[in-house]
């Protein structure tokens, strides 16, 4: 009997706890809780350039990987493989590539594609300043992730398709992201491995899946802020 009521009790309190760890916080604390645990709003807002390095397996081919980021949006991807290097631009406004294996000229990417990737390449994310951005956030609840409690947020963006963000309940920190690329479909990309550099915590783990298929998976080797990069870094035509 002693057994059984302390079972109904510790039963009792479990189901008294749900609200608290589920329902008493709002979609505006996780974020804030989110932006903390990555560093806080001064450190994350005074990074004004990025330089990351690793390895990338595509499809069974590992690659070396450069990443270059300057605030807000610009970015460039170097991907090295089988001796030609793929590289990848943002300058703002248009977005090229370049890929030995199919021509010596640069391509233009779509515009239909271009505000997608102007979105992906917000150096403070989607959470940061939301509003101002003209997005909404909205708490789905408390789900799995991976097997980790996560909170589920959804980002409703200007002209984009929204996006599912999924954050650890115990570190707020992100473990994965929901989004539905044009012409690509839904696609997730996992954070994992983070790591403290400079007093920001930084994912060295990234993975991204499609139809229940891993397209890439990224291992980080080193990563760099407030670089100096020259003026022509995100151009490719010139």
């Amino acid at each position: 009997m002693i057994r059984k009521t302390v079972l109904m009790c510790a039963a009792a309190a479990a189901l008294l706890c749900v609200p608290s760890v589920t329902y008493a916080q709002t979609a505006d604390e996780i974020v804030a809780k989110n932006i903390a645990a990555k560093g806080g709003e001064a450190k994350l807002k005074a990074v004004q350039t990025l330089r990351q390095t690793g390895t990338i397996t595509i499809q069974g081919q590992t690659a070396q990987v450069t990443t270059l980021s300057k605030r807000p949006n610009l970015s460039r991807q170097e991907i090295n493989i089988m001796g030609q290097t793929i590289t990848m631009a943002f300058d703002g406004e248009k977005a090229w590539m370049l890929n030995p294996m199919v021509g010596p000229e640069p391509m233009e990417i779509p515009a239909e594609q271009v505000a997608m990737i102007k979105d992906q390449t917000d150096i403070d994310g989607p959470l940061m300043d939301y509003k101002s951005k003209g997005s909404t956030v909205e708490l789905v609840g408390l789900e799995d992730a991976g097997g980790k409690k996560a909170f589920h947020l959804r980002v409703t963006r200007k002209s984009l398709p929204p996006a599912d963000l999924f954050i650890d309940a115990t570190t707020y920190l992100d473990l994965k992201t929901v989004t539905t690329i044009p012409g690509s479909g839904t696609m997730e990309t996992a954070f994992s491995d983070y790591r403290t550099v400079d007093g920001m915590m930084v994912p060295f783990s990234v993975k991204s899946v499609a139809a229940g298929m891993t397209v890439s998976e990224m291992k980080v080797d080193k990563v760099e802020f407030n670089v100096t990069l020259p003026p022509d870094t995100f151009k490719i035509k010139k």
